[in-house]
């Protein structure tokens, strides 16, 4: 008899249900080691990022492909690729109203009133 079987009164097996495992403990496995590089390969040499990639490719178009491609994009798009993405500020205001417990706490000013002993 196998460790998965178990008898039971009358003869029958059945099989025993194995106990749950902790998620952590069965991830453990394919979690970097201590030491070790994510990607000790590193990149292949010769591969090119996406932005580098994007870049050739529009220097080698012609005047008429670039208007071509222009025209298919948004013009927020093409002002973001020309200036950069806009600069945002915002201004903040919080205004804190004071609870019956920080008026007691604020109106003690740290003088506690229980006995020194």
């Amino acid at each position: 008899m196998d460790d998965q079987t178990q008898n039971i009164e009358g003869g029958q097996e059945e099989v025993a249900q194995e106990q749950p495992i902790n998620k952590g403990e069965r991830l453990r496995a394919y979690q970097f080691k201590k030491g070790q590089s994510g990607n000790p390969g590193g990149r292949p040499k010769g591969s090119v990022s996406l932005k580098e990639y994007a870049r050739r490719m529009l220097l080698e178009m012609t005047d008429e492909q670039k208007l071509e491609f222009m025209n298919g994009l948004d013009k927020d798009i093409i002002w973001e690729l020309a200036e950069g993405k806009a600069h945002q500020t915002t201004d903040t205001t919080i205004e804190v109203k004071p609870t019956p417990l920080l008026n007691a706490l604020l109106n003690n000013n740290g003088n506690s009133q229980d006995s020194e002993t």
